[in-house]
């Protein structure tokens, strides 16, 4: 029987800063705002959803208001996903992890969001056995939510958890499963090391490595 591997998205497999930053200019727009600097942009995207992003870009605003920044975020990444990009060949390296494990995509961007990036970097959804977005739980990472979701759908507990932020370290300890940190986010080896990841590796490629494959 296969092992369960669950992934994050952002900065996991395909590089997304300039996706979201764009998304957001275009959010803020539309909403009659001033976009914020790039590096306050950029800076909150460190795994946390989009609504904490938005409440972090403008927290003066309305719960109502957040929402509809955080809505037309979405729908703004279906334009700039064109700058989206794999990192480090991560399709060829699922492809080579699905003959051992079953492989779950959990992510705490819309549907909409994972949609729009997977097709824009050419990566079939096909590779994953199911895919969990933030409109599937109640509770995104760092809640345990999304992880708990996958294992209860394909009836298998996660083995080992992959992504790039404090956000995925938590929800992997939460589920009881060893997490795997990547540095290709914005967090660093020092501050991912504060929270106790039971692996760091350099970029998705060290994977297949570090499991033996």
């Amino acid at each position: 029987m296969k092992e369960l591997l669950s992934f994050d998205l952002d900065q996991t497999l395909i590089e997304t800063k300039k996706v979201h930053f764009e998304a957001w200019k275009i959010a803020f727009k539309q909403n009659k705002l001033i976009p914020p600097k790039k590096d306050k942009i950029i800076a909150l995207l460190d795994g946390r959803n989009a609504f904490e992003v938005a409440k972090g870009l403008a927290p003066k605003l309305s719960i109502n208001k957040l929402q509809l920044l955080r809505q037309d975020h979405h729908d703004a990444v279906r334009i700039t996903a064109k700058y989206a990009k794999q990192i480090s060949h991560a399709a060829r390296i699922l492809k080579k992890l699905k003959k051992r494990f079953k492989l779950a995509l959990v992510s705490n961007c819309s549907h909409i969001e994972i949609d729009a990036l997977l097709r824009a970097t050419k990566f079939s959804k096909k590779l994953f056995d199911i895919i969990i977005g933030h409109g599937d739980v109640k509770r995104t990472k760092p809640f345990p939510d999304e992880i708990f979701k996958a294992e209860r759908l394909l009836h298998e507990n996660a083995k080992y958890h992959v992504g790039d932020s404090i956000y995925d370290i938590l929800a992997a300890k939460k589920a009881r499963v060893k997490s795997i940190s990547v540095l290709t986010g914005i967090s660093s080896r020092n501050k991912l090391i504060k929270y106790h990841p039971d692996f760091i590796i350099k970029n998705i490629s060290y994977l297949p490595k570090l499991l033996s494959l």
